[in-house]
């Protein structure tokens, strides 16, 4: 018999573009199923068990479209997942179902549109990273299929923040590397520019940083799910304080979808994108970096960080580590627009003012039937070829002769490189 709970707040669910954040809402149940509640709480309060070798365990992590992919075996069965510090372990249904793991429980909460999304909950035997083994795992199960784009990017699932405790993670984009260690002094090159006190919170163990900006002090997660460097919670981004710290004539506004979530896609909104100073940890400004605001907390501090810097999470010595990279990553051009697979057809999801694309002609919620001299229509198999290469190989950035359909008929709209 499932059991319907809810677990302790703060869980998310893959913030960013793919499927954003779900908090889970805190509440109590009642009845004769209040023993199996208990149990199920005593299961996500119990440490993962782990078993680690002698030397760091360095994982090889390929970087695709903002997010980072890592090989992993669940029960003996290797996929490739998503390495996700703002979520929980998610695996795929599919992927739960050939384990045949049964079912202790459900959790329902809440994405990032406010939908309320639905879980299975059941625990893994085993969870390999390397020569890493983690045991006992409690894991969250989702059809990703049910997402436009999800089923096409999603292999085995989300590998999440709940088995960081214990160890130190080191991120390093430009080798591809993930590395698992018991200590900072375990790692050769272990050689930061700055540093944050990291918390963990208990369940899903997610690491929150403490991050002040001129009068504001507040709590950031630190999450590879999210693409940018900084995205501020627009209340925080509203203030006085972060206005200041707004380079001079970098805003640019715009229009359009934050994102896919759990639930489906967002609503349209206002869009906004700057470059953000003095964003402090620990008293220590980080380099001026690009930002932008999302309507939900907390702040995101994201894997656009990666890009500059190598990050180290110290869970077992509370801290968060940037260190320089020695040869940073081309900048991430921002062309003022994105084109994304919605429901059964491409469409530009966010077009921002003043842009490029925007003065060609472009409009937001134009459907697109050819990209340069790729068709976009298409269906069965084909869907996952063209949500992969939107995703990982189209740069925006790039000039692009975008055919779109209009009531008049189709219309050919070309965006000089930005």
């Amino acid at each position: 018999m499932k059991l319907s709970m809810s677990l302790p707040p703060f869980i998310r669910i893959c913030a960013a573009t793919l499927f954003a954040a779900v908090t889970v809402v805190s509440g109590l149940v009642s009845g004769a199923a209040t023993a199996q509640s208990a149990e199920l709480r005593a299961l996500f309060s119990q440490p993962v068990r782990l078993e680690r070798p002698d030397t760091p365990d360095a994982i090889p992590m390929e970087v695709r479209g903002g997010k980072l992919f890592v090989p992993a075996a669940a029960n003996g069965i290797e996929q490739e997942f998503i390495f996700d510090t703002g979520s929980p372990t998610i695996l795929s249904r599919q992927l739960a179902d050939q384990l045949g793991l049964e079912p202790l429980g459900q959790n329902t909460g809440f994405d990032a549109n406010g939908n309320p999304v639905t879980m299975d909950i059941v625990q893994l035997d085993q969870l390999v990273i390397g020569h890493t083994v983690f045991r006992d795992v409690p894991v969250l199960v989702f059809d990703f299929s049910s997402l436009a784009t999800g089923g096409c990017l999603i292999g085995g699932g989300v590998i999440g923040s709940e088995i960081l405790p214990g160890s130190v993670w080191r991120i390093d984009a430009q080798s591809e590397t993930l590395t698992i260690a018991a200590t900072t002094d375990a790692l050769a090159d272990h050689d930061p520019d700055l540093s944050g006190r990291l918390h963990d919170f208990g369940y899903p163990h997610a690491p929150i940083i403490d991050y002040q900006l001129g009068e504001i002090s507040d709590r950031a997660l630190f999450d590879t799910g999210s693409a940018d460097a900084i995205t501020l919670f627009a209340r925080v981004a509203e203030s006085a304080s972060a206005r200041a710290r707004m380079v001079p004539g970098s805003l640019q506004r715009g229009e359009g979808q934050e994102g896919e979530s759990a639930g489906g896609r967002g609503p349209t909104g206002p869009l906004a994108r700057f470059s953000l100073r003095e964003f402090e940890l620990s008293g220590q400004a980080l380099p001026t970096a690009p930002a932008t605001i999302r309507a939900v907390p907390p702040t995101l501090l994201g894997a656009g960080w990666l890009s500059s810097h190598v990050i180290t999470l110290d869970y077992a010595g509370a801290n968060i580590f940037f260190e320089a990279r020695p040869e940073p990553a081309e900048p991430r051009v921002d062309a003022g627009y994105a084109i994304a697979w919605v429901d059964d057809h491409a469409e530009v999801v966010q077009l921002f003012e003043g842009s490029a694309a925007a003065q060609a002609g472009l409009r937001l919620g134009d459907h697109v039937v050819r990209l340069n001299d790729r068709s976009m229509q298409a269906d069965g198999a084909a869907v996952c070829n063209t949500v992969r290469w939107l995703f990982a190989d189209f740069n925006a950035g790039d000039a692009a002769d975008i055919e779109v359909t209009r009531a008049s008929g189709p219309v050919v709209i070309h965006v000089p490189p930005h």
